[in-house]
């Protein structure tokens, strides 16, 4: 390994020292795992890890190796990982097997890790747009069926799962792995100087959660947690956009008002009631909902379509079922507010679209799916800091659900009224 490549670096704004790891001693981990010199290549690398892969000298794959960033420490890689083991254990889902992993950052490598199978195949993303219609069909109907799979596990509380100790198979729902409860979200530390970290103050609002609106009000605690204790950076941020403290400090105002006033209509819309209630009699009302499931998440067989697996469960959350019962954001239309930017044409889509929702062929999923679509768009806004909130408009957007929750709880807003 060249000089130069002995220690890597997760770079996040607002903070003056970046996060590095050994890349020296994360070779070391790997060759103790396989009792063999291995050397390491950089696959890819998202926004929370770095994925590198394995090889013999000769050139033979042994398997890759992921590194998490500290933008959230230990939870993030332990919940993924028991996802993984949940999924191989309750399902026949292709996923990759994990070998081995460590959740302790102050190991030798300097961060946390997990040594995982090299799965065969390519990641759709990098051919979609020059593959045949047959092919896609097939990658999609594939997709379907092991969503559907995953839709029908179920939970009695939100959060995110972790491994029982022991037995490590067995495994719990925990604290949620979501914004806004990251160190770093997207790249950016909010309140650099907090003492204790920011994340750390805000876990006490992770859960679990035994129901929906407890699950719901979490990420309205978590920024109201703010105001409350690091109200003059968020008015800072605020007079940056609004070149005016007396406007900047307004809108303050008026968005924590609005914060506390959406607290509340978490609790009727959609409260504890599941969309299409006469319909969903589990008493486990909760499922596991992938986060951000992009094309590149599934590694296919470019010829024939086969799904040789599907990667990436960070984030993975056990969430409300009309949370879980989505269409993915690559065969949306894409004027669709649940649609993506990836996937093709939007008359390829709708012949893909039809495709999956016949192999979902759930009347529970179809009604959670339609009933509960304007509730995730509602769920989207929950994660989102006062400033997206502070105005007149989102006050009028807010009250207009409240009115109708009253009369119709755990019934969406009809779309003409949006």
């Amino acid at each position: 390994m060249a000089e130069d490549d002995t220690v890597s670096t997760f770079s996040y704004d607002g903070e003056a020292d970046s996060d590095t790891f050994s890349l020296y001693q994360l070779g070391v981990a790997v060759n103790s795992h396989f009792g063999k010199a291995c050397n390491l290549k950089k696959l890819a690398e998202g926004g929370y890890h770095k994925v590198y892969d394995v090889h013999q000298e000769d050139g033979t794959s042994l398997g890759v190796v992921r590194v998490a960033a500290p933008a959230f420490p230990k939870d993030k890689l332990e919940s993924e990982v028991a996802t993984l083991k949940h999924l191989a254990s309750q399902t026949q889902i292709p996923i990759p097997q994990v070998y081995a992993w460590n959740s302790d950052a102050s190991n030798p490598v300097g961060a946390e890790y997990m040594i995982m199978q090299k799965v065969p195949g390519i990641s759709a993303n990098t051919k979609w747009d020059t593959l045949s219609m047959n092919v896609k069909e097939r990658v999609v109907s594939q997709v379907a069926e092991y969503l559907k799979v995953m839709f029908e596990l179920r939970f009695d509380r939100a959060g995110a799962l972790y491994l029982s100790s022991p037995p490590e198979d067995d495994v719990y729902v925990g604290p949620i792995v979501s914004v806004p409860f990251y160190r770093a979200a997207d790249g950016i530390v909010r309140v650099p100087e907090a003492e204790p970290p920011l994340h750390t103050e805000l876990s006490q609002y992770r859960g679990p959660f035994s129901n929906t609106s407890d699950y719901l009000q979490s990420f309205l605690h978590a920024e109201l947690h703010v105001l409350s204790h690091h109200r003059s950076v968020v008015l800072s941020g605020l007079e940056e956009q609004e070149a005016d403290q007396e406007v900047a400090a307004s809108r303050l105002e008026l968005g924590e008002r609005i914060l506390r006033k959406a607290l509340e209509l978490c609790s009727v819309y959609p409260g504890n009631n599941q969309p299409g209630g006469a319909i969903s009699t589990s008493m486990k009302p909760f499922s596991i909902h992938l986060d951000d499931f992009r094309l590149s998440n599934i590694m296919i067989d470019e010829k024939s379509g086969d799904v040789t697996s599907l990667i990436d469960f960070e984030g993975a959350t056990i969430a409300p079922l009309w949370e879980c019962a989505v269409i993915p954001a690559w065969i949306q239309d894409p004027d669709d507010q649940e649609g993506g930017y990836e996937g093709g044409p939007a008359e390829d889509r709708e012949r893909l679209r039809e495709i999956f929702c016949k192999v979902m062929d759930s009347r529970e999923w179809s009604v959670l799916y339609e009933q509960g679509k304007l509730f995730r768009h509602f769920r989207l806004w929950l994660s989102l800091q006062v400033s997206c909130w502070a105005s007149e408009g989102m006050e009028e957007w807010v009250d207009k659900r409240f009115a109708w929750a009253k009369l119709h709880p755990g019934v969406a807003l009809p779309e003409d009224d949006y």
